[in-house]
């Protein structure tokens, strides 16, 4: 009999107790990138860093012949597809391309180098949302702006630096002009449609400020939501439940819910367990499992639990706040002031409530 397939947290449980005997031992790349997807799919930035730095610094010389190449053949002509059979590794296509070069074919050499790099562009992306995510928005700059010298028309990286740089920018006019750039250019490359209306509202937001010589208006602080929430993975959408499942789902929560109060964090992480069995995304049972998790310490469980309650609904401002306090405890100051920043803005009752002010003094003083 076929064994199931492991889960992601199974994956990452093992390889934490394979790390040892892991180090020092040679990966191809595709293993680097699959190790970084995987960390950064479930919210563990630093290790998902240091996979794409594997993987970035393997293809930095590759990547460097691949743009000189680029440069110096004629615009008009478009590289056709890489003439290698099989499945090749990267290493191979590489190869390919270097040979390709060397012999004067250089546009089916820019194909074998573009089928090699192409996920070059993804490590990048998501290396940078995770240097974001975890304060350092000049890596994070970096890392947008090297992937945009592969695919220049990359609608990800043009709607994430003009967010990043808009974002830090209040007093620094330069830096503001820049954000209006990449957005500008973000806007004619066909965006997704959510971006786009965020985009074209917060724009006219940028241009305020840079018209006010880089001040934003006090009555009109930055609500860059995309930003602030970080990259969040769609949730499979809700299942449809038949009345005995939807029955068991409601229960899951209540009994979750009074677990939560009562302070029993494990019992209440079982129930929302049990519930999102039922509906892995539903916005109770992902919220609440994400609140369990962070009183009992699991920061990083916490983290994607909480995320996914936010794929169901971005603007929830209880997720939102629990997401400053795991980025809190996790030392991230930086996240932690983006996520109460906009618990204050968007929902005044709970912050009051929750004593945002004070967090988000002491989030910023930390930073």
């Amino acid at each position: 009999m076929m064994e199931p397939a492991m889960s992601a947290k199974e994956i990452l449980d093992r390889l934490d107790k394979m790390k040892e005997q892991l180090k020092g031992r040679p990966k191809t790349a595709e293993i680097e990138f699959a190790l970084g997807n995987l960390y950064y799919e479930n919210s563990r930035w630093p290790e998902a860093i240091d996979s794409y730095r594997q993987l970035l610094e393997r293809a930095e010389a590759p990547l460097d012949r691949y743009l000189k190449l680029r440069e110096r053949t004629h615009p008009a002509n478009e590289p056709g597809p890489c003439e290698v059979h099989g499945q090749p590794s990267f290493d191979a296509l590489i190869a390919s391309a270097d040979q390709l070069a060397q012999e004067g074919q250089a546009l089916k050499a820019l194909a074998c180098y573009e089928a090699a790099l192409d996920p070059m562009t993804v490590a990048l992306t998501r290396q940078g949302n995770a240097w974001y995510l975890i304060g350092n928005e000049d890596k994070a700059i970096e890392d947008h702006e090297r992937a945009l010298q592969i695919t220049p028309n990359s609608s990800d990286n043009l709607f994430f630096l003009g967010a990043i740089l808009f974002e830090g920018g209040d007093g620094d006019l330069p830096r503001l002009k820049r954000a209006k750039e990449y957005w500008q250019r973000f806007l004619r490359a066909k965006p997704d449609p959510d971006r786009e209306k965020l985009v074209s509202k917060d724009i006219l937001r940028l241009q305020m400020a840079i018209d006010n010589h880089g001040h934003l208006p006090a009555e009109m602080p930055p609500q860059m939501r995309a930003m602030a929430v970080g990259p969040i993975q769609p949730p499979p959408p809700a299942p449809r439940l038949g009345q005995p499942q939807q029955r068991a789902l409601d229960e899951a929560i209540a009994r979750g819910e009074a677990a939560l109060s009562a302070k029993r964090w494990q019992e209440a992480h079982e129930a929302f367990v049990e519930g999102r069995k039922l509906d892995a995304g539903n916005l109770k049972a992902a919220r609440g499992d994400g609140i369990a998790l962070l009183s009992l310490g699991k920061l990083s469980d916490a983290e994607a639990a909480l995320r996914d309650a936010l794929g169901r609904d971005p603007d929830d401002s209880l997720a939102l706040y629990e997401l400053g306090e795991v980025f809190f405890k996790g030392e991230h100051y930086t996240g932690a002031a983006r996520f109460w920043s906009q618990v204050l803005e968007q929902d005044p009752k709970l912050a009051q409530q929750m004593g945002v002010q004070g967090k988000l003094q002491a989030a910023q003083q930390a930073q």
